[in-house]
């Protein structure tokens, strides 16, 4: 696809005002904000010191009926910069005790949402709650944040942060709904190939513009129920499980799961994407279930996250081994072949993957090298064994 890219700078005062007007917005596929206080900190050091900053990258989406202007890259340095203009700084930590406290003062369901996530956090959650200054420090919970030193309003009017400005052209010879899609796959590819200021995504992280090449099937590659399972601070990866669910059923023989891959799993998550999004052949892959494809995959997402809860409950998720044992054959059975489990077995289903889950942990090669193929290949088959006796 072809672009043109623009060159220029704008004022600090001008950027905090785009910010405010939402007149630049994070994608969806954007990571959370991660840079520590002594990275803002030195970073308004840097521009107070006129010193070289990496300018921002800003894409201009086109819609059809209105014009998205997406911040690509640089969304540390703008964040930063912003919160320096708000004078406040998130605490992971201080969140955390809040929360542990209330779980350990209440027997009932907390609503995590109702206090600010700060473990998922990135500049929306200000932006959502005003359009000024004022309005957003009216609006947030106070106790969820550190006071860092304000950037005054000459400060912002006297220093400058330059950008860089995509916009795809339309070539002529292609129809609305194919510039649409090649202006996604455009910007996919741009947000991969991007080194955000030094801070290497992760794999998840980086992968996520991918799920937008299909919009309609975005929810089902991030459902809902996968964002509140956690494994040592990292989300469930749902992806990895589909389409490992997906490369087994096709494959037939367990032992050519991952072949040729064994070093680059993630190179198979995006064929997988890229095999769902585009629905070509592969032998790599078989097709999922006719519901997903038609985008009426809603429904069976809610009752899979509703198993996985009953099951979560009771089992303490704090490696990929626990994870893997629980995800492979629910999902295998629920989604895939639209099976029911046996609600009145579930306390025998979860004594059965404990005790599989032990087993594993017991063997010291298994537990020092779990992603190894071969007991990544040795958990998917305990898995769908185990929950094959307990389906309807």
């Amino acid at each position: 696809m072809e672009s043109k890219v623009y060159y220029g700078e704008y004022t600090l005062e001008h950027w905090m005002n785009l910010i405010l007007k939402k007149n630049i917005i994070l994608p969806d596929y954007q990571r959370l904000f991660v840079w520590d206080k002594e990275k803002t900190e030195k970073l308004i050091e840097s521009i107070r010191k006129n010193e070289f900053v990496p300018p921002v990258t800003i894409g201009s989406y086109d819609k059809g009926d209105e014009r998205e202007n997406l911040i690509l890259d640089g969304q540390q340095r703008l964040t930063s910069i912003f919160l320096s203009f708000l004078g406040i700084f998130p605490n992971k930590e201080k969140y955390k005790k809040k929360i542990s406290n209330l779980i350990d003062d209440n027997d009932s369901e907390i609503d995590i949402d109702e206090f600010d996530n700060i473990l998922e956090w990135s500049l929306k959650k200000l932006t959502e709650k005003g359009n000024s200054k004022e309005q957003i420090l009216s609006q947030i919970k106070k106790d969820n944040y550190d006071e860092i030193s304000e950037i005054s309003l000459e400060f912002l009017r006297s220093h400058y942060l330059g950008f860089c400005y995509l916009v795809p052209q339309v070539t002529g010879g292609e129809s609305v709904d194919e510039f649409y899609s090649e202006q996604q796959r455009y910007y996919s590819s741009v947000f991969r190939n991007i080194n955000i200021q030094g801070e290497t995504l992760l794999p998840q992280e980086s992968r996520k513009s991918l799920y937008f090449l299909r919009d309609g099937l975005v929810d089902f590659f991030e459902p809902e129920f996968s964002k509140s399972i956690r494994i040592n601070d990292a989300q469930m990866d749902f992806v990895r499980y589909i389409a490992l669910i997906s490369h087994y059923k096709e494959k037939v023989n367990i032992n050519k799961v991952g072949y040729r891959y064994a070093r680059r799993m993630e190179k198979l998550y995006e064929e997988f994407i890229y095999f769902v999004a585009y629905g070509a052949d592969s032998d790599l892959f078989s097709p999922l279930p006719d519901y997903v494809t038609a985008e009426d995959y809603s429904n069976k997402l809610e009752e899979v996250g509703k198993f996985m809860e009953v099951i979560t409950n009771q089992i303490v998720l704090n490696s990929i081994i626990d994870i893997d044992l629980v995800a492979f054959g629910l999902l295998k059975y629920t989604l895939f072949e639209s099976k029911k489990l046996d609600i009145n077995s579930i306390n025998n289903l979860v004594l059965d993957l404990k005790e599989e889950i032990q087993s594993f942990k017991s063997d010291m090669k298994h537990t020092k090298n779990p992603n190894a193929l071969m007991h990544l290949r040795n958990r998917i088959q305990s898995s769908y064994e185990i929950y094959s006796r307990y389906i309807k």
